[in-house]
């Protein structure tokens, strides 16, 4: 993780060892790749796998694929941070949430030295962090193995859900240090859970890579149609190293950038530097790393995954080609979905016989044109027209709407608080699951619980 202060946030602030419980021990399975082993809980009958590793966390990935770009030096700083000053067990209390790939304990690894006995130089210690293990595989190979057909359905909207609240979840507990509690009597109803903070003083952290293959999934434990997914790779994960007050004024917000988390697409800049270029265009920063990085980014990340989910389509603000925006919008708000209301059209899906054939009347960008001299081979994708079409549910095409409404060459209106957005998906989710058959015969992890419970 990276710091975008010059101050530095007090480690106390995620727990101290002082406070931790008895540590699971774990038992190492099978080397899958060069240091990277599957290991299981002692005593657990379920045998659940996870990963380990005494590499760099966030120089291996979920999957034991290491990156071999990592400078030598950031290894040293993180071997330093987890052994000489014992903070694996810190780390293991940010990134602990169901919907991360957590650290789930530790493995203490004593060589045997010439006399081969257990060698307690403390130098010599290596710490394996044991991480959650997305056996499913991630999203980026299932749009491998199942190519999209047509931009109208890919993907079961369940699944969309599934992910979308999945995502939402971790970022809401990586921003706002909150998480979605349940209680026994509440289990069932499909209504807005309490989200309660984990920390008062939690700093906000933005992850600034959120895309599908970072995206885990695990088979599911028990009833539920689909197991957990999970937020991966944290080698991005910048701390913001400021409190979010509770009280602001967007207008405030707009013009200085106080009072949000605030980062740069990727490394690290100084804040004061960050809020400067805040205030000018993103497309007059020709490198994409450089420009201001935002709540609001966090969420067009996770909108444009779940949208690409469902029409086989990547929208983005930065081609990878030319460095030019291909996402537009519809000036008007939705012609197309106005002009199927005008017709009477009450339908839940969208593609549905009211929606013409005509492209979008008032399409804008905000973005300057890419240039003809590009010779770029990407379209522009208008967001409007590609959900308006897509055969899904109102409630999830608003939601994905509201996720990807968010223009950095605009920003009005800055999204400073995550539990705000969270809210809002879980009503909407509440009524795609109570008003579809599609929802109703969906089992969710909830429901499984509910089962048990009745049992």
């Amino acid at each position: 993780m990276t710091c975008e202060s010059s101050s530095n946030p007090d480690i106390r602030m995620f727990g101290s060892p002082s406070t931790k419980v008895e540590e699971p021990t774990f038992e190492l399975v099978e080397k899958v790749q060069k240091n990277v082993w599957i290991v299981t809980r002692k005593g657990d009958p379920r045998r659940e796998k996870y990963l380990a590793s005494p590499s760099s966390p966030f120089g291996v990935k979920p999957n034991g694929t290491a990156d071999a770009t990592k400078a030598h030096r950031e290894a040293e700083a993180l071997n330093t941070l987890l052994s000489t000053h014992n903070q694996a067990y810190t780390i293991r209390q940010i990134l602990n949430h169901e919907n991360l790939i957590s650290i789930v304990g530790v493995i203490e690894n004593w060589p045997f030295n010439k006399s081969q006995t257990s060698d307690i130089v403390p130098e010599n210690n290596v710490q394996m962090l044991v991480w959650d293990f997305g056996d499913a595989g991630n999203l980026s190979a299932l749009f491998r193995h199942y190519p999209c057909k047509s931009p109208e359905f890919y993907l079961p909207e369940s699944l969309c859900w599934h992910v979308l609240r999945s995502l939402i979840r971790a970022v809401t507990y990586l921003h706002d240090g909150k998480r979605l509690i349940y209680r026994p009597e509440q289990l069932g109803r499909h209504m807005v859970r309490e989200w309660v903070s984990v920390n008062t003083d939690w700093f906000p952290i933005l992850h600034r890579c959120i895309e599908p293959m970072n995206v885990w999934l695990q088979h599911p434990r028990g009833n539920e149609t689909y197991g957990q997914c999970k937020l991966g790779d944290f080698s991005n994960a910048a701390v913001t190293c400021h409190i979010v007050d509770d009280q602001f004024n967007p207008d405030t917000i707009h013009s200085d950038s106080n009072g949000m988390a605030l980062a740069t697409k990727e490394g690290m800049w100084r804040l004061e530097d960050t809020r400067s270029d805040y205030r000018v265009s993103p497309a007059s920063i020709p490198n994409e790393g450089d420009r201001p990085y935002t709540l609001g980014d966090e969420m067009w990340s996770i909108g444009a995954t779940v949208f690409t989910m469902m029409t086989g389509q990547a929208p983005t603000y930065y081609c990878e080609e030319c460095g030019c925006s291909h996402v537009a919008f519809c000036e008007d708000g939705g012609c197309l979905e106005q002009e199927a209301t005008a017709k009477g059209c009450d339908c839940v899906l969208g593609g549905c016989e009211h929606i013409g054939q005509t492209e979008c009347k008032e399409e804008v960008s905000g973005w300057p044109d890419c240039p003809a001299w590009h010779n770029c081979s990407e379209f522009t994708i208008n967001i409007h027209s590609y959900l308006v079409r897509a055969r899904y549910t109102k409630p999830l095409r608003a939601m994905i709407m509201v996720m990807l409404g968010y223009n950095p060459a605009q920003r009005n209106e800055p999204w400073v608080r995550m539990a705000e957005v969270a809210q809002m998906v879980e009503l909407a989710y509440g009524q795609w699951k109570q008003e579809t058959e599609e929802g109703r015969l969906y089992l969710d992890v909830e429901d499984d619980l509910l089962q048990s419970e009745r049992q």
